[in-house]
């Protein structure tokens, strides 16, 4: 097998495995089992709330409380609706929505029970919108998946706990309903688990991306009882710096231990007039419904509550399973690494020179620095550069992601032009090694939680250093590098959706690893043909720059939105 096969190989399975693991789940065409959850049945509730906009105080809402109410007693639940005063800036925003009552209008939540022995496991949704937007998935999506559960759980033996379906009114004007509900002491101690579900978007893979502090048991739980999860100690870590918030943020402030669920694909759908039930993708539904519902029933079921443990470092595999692990745990995978590296270093010898360990490492530095900047230049030309409308830059996010990827591919065609001796890739491949066994050591001092994004990968990558030359060809490189990229891209996609509109540069980090992972496999094109690949492949990406810069304002943005 050529070089040029196992590369172009690698980077189809890479992106054909990625693509694959960032999907929702698929939707079976057959009956679904009355015990488990069926986006179908979901998407009937969405439908009856999602059928026109109801924000806080409007006809609309008081239309869907009572729909829901009607629901939750029909499924043996006693209801308690509990009006809440709003805050001075809930008020605000709703005068500013054209609301000419605001400054009378309570948010209303509904908090239905199911006895049981012990603390109440709890699922949590808002089910008011903003104005102008239907919100089928914002949170009509949670408020039905949060009803699908509790129906399904109707099908097991009696629970050794109950359960508590709570569904909060003016999430939307600044968490108003959970504030006032769980300013209640007596109400918050009742509460034993939360799980909340929302969304930012349309669809995508539905992920776990916060808990509360101490979650090492929470996290084992987890593991042991959802079935194709999504869900990483990174995003929880790096959710705790940035300033968004839901309604877990204010039970989290009050002590209650819980998971907080939310699919961010089709991001142009988030607060949009466009957010219609046909537009929500009824997959990303059964996603969230489905490990929220594997993770409810193991609570009920559970014959305590998880207590607080050490915090774990955990990462889904390509959204197969979980591997978790105390954060300690982190070295020995990083000990592994060095010691292939040190093992294979005499057997690559083959007259590369110490200077050759630096190239590599100059190499896994500069196609870093090279993708950061351009990704920065590029974000600048589609529009960052002024003021912009955040919703507009929520809808061309597509267009941006492929942009920071055509660039990252600039950047390898770069390497790949500078360096084409052979001596000098193997030697390299020593120090881009050495380098990112740095890099992964400082995140596990720095970052613990961090570990799998770069650690994992490193293993995968001095593997592959260890066979090489052992009579195995490029096959070992190749499936090692389309597994180790898949697992990069799937991060990195999830990186772009969280911050890629304010900083899309921020993947760059990941390139190091990914080019130690291709580094045996880069073939050795002409300088002039790599140099021409690279500047085609920046004129691609700037050409959608300018599309994005130059585009309308997008009819997805929301109504009270400001201009472009």
């Amino acid at each position: 097998m050529t070089r040029w096969l196992a590369f172009l190989t690698a980077l189809i399975a890479a992106a054909v495995i990625g693509y694959g693991a960032a999907q929702p789940m698929r939707i079976r065409p057959r009956p679904v089992a009355m015990d488990h959850f069926s986006a179908a049945r979901a998407m009937i509730d969405v439908r009856a709330i999602a059928e026109r906009a109801h924000p806080t105080g409007s006809a609309d809402n008081a239309r869907v409380r009572a729909l829901l109410a009607t629901r939750l007693k029909s499924l043996g639940f006693t209801v308690v609706e509990t009006a809440v005063p709003l805050s001075d800036k809930g008020r605000a925003r709703l005068a500013k929505w054209g609301d000419p009552q605001a400054a009378q209008r309570h948010a209303v939540n509904l908090v239905a029970v199911r006895p049981g022995a012990g603390p109440y496991v709890a699922l949590m949704a808002h089910y008011d919108s903003v104005w102008g937007s239907p919100g089928a998935a914002d949170d009509a999506a949670g408020v039905a998946a949060a009803l699908e559960i509790a129906r399904a759980v109707q099908a097991d033996p009696l629970p050794k706990r109950p359960l508590m379906i709570i569904l909060t009114d003016a999430e939307e004007l600044g968490l108003d309903g959970a504030r006032g509900l769980f300013a209640s002491a007596a109400f918050a101690a009742q509460v034993g688990m939360l799980v909340n579900m929302e969304t930012r978007g349309g669809g995508g893979r539905a992920v776990m991306f916060e808990t509360s502090p101490q979650n090492g048991a929470m996290i084992d739980l987890l593991r042991r009882h959802v079935t194709m999860p999504s869900a990483n100690s990174l995003a929880v870590k790096i959710y705790e710096l940035l300033p968004n918030s839901t309604d877990y943020t204010v039970a989290k402030a009050r002590g209650i231990p819980g998971y907080n669920y939310a699919f961010l694909g089709r991001a142009a759908l988030y607060h949009s007039p466009l957010a219609t039930p046909d537009a929500l993708d009824p997959r990303s539904l059964l996603d969230m419904g489905a490990q929220a519902l594997d993770l409810t029933r193991a609570l009920l079921a559970a014959p305590t509550l998880p207590g607080k443990a050490p915090d774990a470092v955990f990462s889904d595999v390509l959204g197969g399973t979980i591997i978790a692990y105390p954060a300690w745990v982190g070295w020995l995978p990083l000990v592994v690494a060095a010691g292939l590296i040190l093992l294979a270093a005499p057997r690559l010898r083959r007259g590369w020179r110490v200077r050759d360990i630096a190239i590599g490492m100059v190499a896994g530095l500069g196609i870093a620095a090279l993708t950061a900047g351009l990704a920065w230049g590029a974000n600048l030309l589609s529009g960052a550069d002024g003021p912009t409308n955040y919703y507009d830059r929520l809808a061309a996010l597509p267009r941006l992601e492929t942009m920071v990827l055509l660039l990252g591919l600039a950047a390898l065609a770069a390497i790949m032009a500078l360096v084409r001796n052979p001596r000098v890739q193997l030697g390299g491949w020593i120090g881009l090694a050495l380098l990112n066994l740095a890099l992964a050591t400082a995140v596990q001092v720095a970052l613990p939680a961090a570990d799998p994004v770069l650690t994992w990968p490193l293993l995968l990558a001095t593997l592959a250093l260890a066979c090489h030359g052992r009579g195995l060809g490029h096959i070992p490189a190749m499936v090692i590098a389309g597994l180790g990229l898949a697992q990069l891209g799937c991060i990195a996609h999830f990186a772009l959706l969280a911050i890629g509109i304010s900083a899309p540069a921020a993947v760059a980090v990941l390139t190091p690893m990914a080019l130690l992972l291709l580094w045996p496999l880069l073939p050795v094109p002409s300088q002039r043909g790599a140099w021409l690949m690279a500047l085609l492949l920046i004129g691609l990406a700037a050409g959608l720059a300018l599309w994005v810069r130059l585009d309308a304002l997008a009819p997805s943005v929301a109504v009270y939105s400001e201009a472009k």
